[in-house]
C-alpha cells in the first residue's frame, strides 16, 4: 500500500524564497506542496477555503518579525490542531519558549541546509518537535550552579505553565486576572535572573522523539481545514470575508454582559454566525433598489432571523414534528425578540444602504467615501453587532422553547452548561440582564446620546460606544426608564457638591489629626521623654577614685 504524502503549505513574504523552498522540497517524493502565500490577510482567506494539511510552514525574516509573529498567533487561534513549523533567524532558548507556549511544533534557521529543513519537517509531520537554537555554552561554575538549582527552576516553569492555563480561562474575574498577571511577572523576573546566572534556561521534558521507521510509524493524521462561507463576487465580498475571519478567530465574551451564544460550544457559535452572515449576503442581493428610498428593512431583518432559526434548528435536530411547531413559535417569540434584540440594533439603515451600494457613509456628521478606512471599519463594526444579536435571537428561541432537549445539550451546549441547574441559572441571568437593560442601561445610553455595539476583536467580543443624537427617544421615555434618567441627572447635579463636601471634611480630619491630635501627642511624648531624662540625671552614680 502506497503511503500518503506529507502535505505542506508554505507562507513567506519573499516569493523568491518560497520558489526556492518549493523547488528544493520537490526533490523529496514524500512531500507535496498544496499551496503557498505571503504574510497577509489573503493567505488567511485562502486557508479558510478548505484544504487538507499535515504541516504549515511559516517563514519569518528579521524585517517581518512583528507581522510574522502576529500571523503565527492568528494561525494558532484559527487552527490549534494544525502543526505549525517556522523558518526563522536563529533563536535563543527564551524565544523558543515563547513559541512553545503558543503551540508551535518547531523551528529551523532560514539559512539552514535543505537536509536539515527536510529532517525537521519529517519530525513535525510524524508528531514530534524540532528546535534549533543558538545558545552560548555556559562556563563550569554556571553548569554547577545550574545542577544545584535545577529542581527549583523546574518548579518555577511548572508554576508558570499552570498560571498560563488559568489565564486562558475566559471566565476569570478581573481580580483573579490581575493577581495572576502580577504573579506571572514576578516568576518571569525570577526566571530571567536565574537564566542569566546559570547561562541557560530550563526546558521541561517532553515526550521522547520517535525516529521514523519503515512500516512502523506513519505521519500524524492530516488536518482538514474547515471550509468557511464563500460569497458571490460583489463590492461587499472583501468586507464579508474580513468579518468571516474575525468570527473564526473566536467569540470569547469579555463584555461582562451575558449573551445567549455564551451557552454554545465555540465551533457551534462560529458556525451559527457564519450561517447568518452568508444568508445576509444573499438577502442583500435580493433587495430591490427601490427599497432604499423608504429605508425600512424591518421585514428583511425578521426574515433573516426566522430563516436562520429554522435552518439552525433543522441542522441540529431535523424533526419534522418540531419544524411544524416553529411556525407557531415564531409568532409567539417575535414580540420578545423585537423587544430584546431588534430594538437594541443600531445603524441597520446605514448598514443596508452601504451594502446595497449607496455612496458615502455619515460618521459623526461627516461624510466618508465608501472605500475610506473609517467607513469600512464602521461597517464591519455594524456587521459584528448585527450578527451577534441575530445569533442571540436564534438561541433565545431555543432556550425559551427547547432548552431541555437532550440532543441540544450534547450537540450545542458547553459541557459545563448541560445540567438543568446550570441551564436554569443561565436563563435567569439573561432574564435579569434584559430587565436591567430595559429599565436602566437603555435609558442611560439614550440620556448620554450613545449606542452600544458588540464588536469582535482578536477573538474577543468587546463593547464600544458611538455617538448619536437621541433627543426624540429621550422625550418618549416614561415610567421607570424615565425615572432612571432623572436619577442620573440628580446624581450628576449633586456629585460636584458631594465631592467638595467630602474634600472639605477630609481636609478637616487631616487638620485635626496632624495639627491638633498630632501636636498634642508630640507634646505629651516630649514631656515623657524630658521626665525620663530628668530621672536619669537624678540617679546617684558611684564616684571612682583616679
Amino acid at each position: 500500500m502506497t503511503q500518503a504524502k506529507i502535505k505542506l503549505f508554505i507562507v513567506d513574504h519573499d516569493s523568491i524564497f518560497r520558489l526556492g523552498l518549493r523547488t528544493a522540497i520537490a526533490q523529496y517524493a514524500d512531500f507535496e506542496i498544496v499551496g503557498e502565500g505571503n504574510l497577509s490577510e489573503d493567505t488567511l482567506r485562502e486557508l479558510t477555503q478548505g484544504m487538507v494539511l499535515n504541516v504549515l510552514v511559516l517563514g519569518i525574516s528579521y524585517t517581518e518579525s512583528e507581522s510574522g509573529l502576529k500571523l503565527t498567533r492568528q494561525l494558532r487561534q484559527l487552527y490549534p490542531q494544525l502543526p505549525l513549523f517556522l523558518l526563522t533567524p536563529n533563536l535563543a532558548t527564551k524565544q523558543i519558549a515563547k513559541l512553545k507556549s503558543w503551540g508551535v511544533r518547531g523551528n529551523c534557521d532560514r539559512g539552514a541546509s535543505v537536509n536539515s529543513i527536510v529532517e525537521a519537517l519529517y519530525a513535525v509531520a510524524y508528531g514530534n518537535t524540532y528546535w534549533s537554537t543558538n545558545d552560548v555554552t555556559p562556563q563550569l561554575w554556571q553548569q554547577a550552579l545550574a545542577n544545584i538549582s535545577q529542581s527549583g527552576r523546574i518548579e518555577l516553569e511548572q508554576t508558570l505553565q499552570e498560571i498560563e492555563q488559568k489565564l486562558a480561562n475566559p471566565n476569570l474575574s478581573d481580580w483573579e486576572r490581575v493577581f495572576l498577571v502580577g504573579r506571572k511577572r514576578e516568576l518571569q523576573s525570577a526566571r530571567w535572573l536565574s537564566s542569566r546566572l546559570v547561562g541557560e534556561e530550563i526546558v521541561l521534558k517532553e515526550s521522547a522523539n520517535l525516529e521514523p521507521v519503515d512500516g512502523a510509524i506513519v505521519p500524524i493524521a492530516p488536518t482538514e481545514l474547515a471550509c468557511l462561507p464563500e460569497f458571490a463576487d460583489s463590492a461587499n465580498k472583501t468586507i464579508f470575508e474580513r468579518v468571516v475571519t474575525d468570527i473564526q478567530m473566536g467569540l470569547n465574551n469579555r463584555t461582562k454582559i451575558p449573551l445567549e451564544i455564551d451557552l454554545l460550544q465555540p465551533a457551534i457559535a462560529k458556525s451559527l454566525c457564519h450561517l447568518i452572515l452568508q444568508r445576509l449576503s444573499e438577502t442583500i442581493a435580493q433587495i430591490p433598489i427601490a427599497k432604499t428610498l423608504d429605508r425600512d428593512y424591518t421585514a428583511y431583518l425578521e426574515e433573516l432571523w426566522q430563516w436562520s432559526t429554522a435552518y439552525f434548528f433543522s441542522q441540529h435536530y431535523g424533526s419534522n414534528e418540531k419544524q411544524l411547531q416553529l411556525e407557531e413559535i415564531y409568532r409567539l417569540e417575535l414580540t420578545t425578540v423585537q423587544q430584546n434584540i431588534f430594538n437594541d440594533l443600531y445603524g441597520i439603515a446605514e448598514l443596508f444602504d452601504y451594502l446595497l451600494g449607496k455612496p458615502g457613509l455619515v460618521i459623526d456628521n461627516m461624510v466618508y467615501q465608501s472605500d475610506n478606512p473609517e467607513a469600512i471599519a464602521r461597517i464591519e463594526f455594524l456587521l459584528h453587532n448585527l450578527i451577534i444579536h441575530l445569533a442571540n435571537g436564534v438561541i433565545q428561541v431555543i432556550l425559551n422553547n427547547f432548552y431541555d432537549l437532550e440532543v441540544f445539550k450534547y450537540k450545542l451546549y458547553k459541557a459545563e452548561c448541560r445540567s438543568d441547574r446550570e441551564i436554569a441559572r443561565f436563563r435567569n441571568q439573561l432574564s435579569w440582564r434584559y430587565r436591567q437593560e430595559n429599565y436602566f442601561t437603555h435609558p442611560q445610553n439614550i440620556f448620554e446620546s450613545r449606542h452600544r455595539l458588540l464588536v469582535i476583536n482578536a477573538g474577543v467580543i468587546r463593547t464600544i460606544y458611538v455617538y448619536a443624537p437621541r433627543k426624540t427617544e429621550l422625550d418618549e421615555l416614561t415610567g421607570i426608564p424615565w425615572f432612571s434618567t432623572i436619577v442620573i441627572e440628580i446624581r450628576d447635579a449633586i456629585a460636584p457638591i458631594v465631592r467638595k463636601l467630602i474634600a472639605l471634611v477630609g481636609s478637616g480630619v487631616v487638620f485635626v489629626l496632624t495639627q491638633v491630635i498630632g501636636k498634642g501627642l508630640g507634646l505629651v511624648g516630649k514631656g515623657i521623654i524630658q521626665g525620663i531624662g530628668s530621672t536619669i540625671k537624678d540617679i546617684p552614680r558611684n564616684n571612682k577614685k583616679p
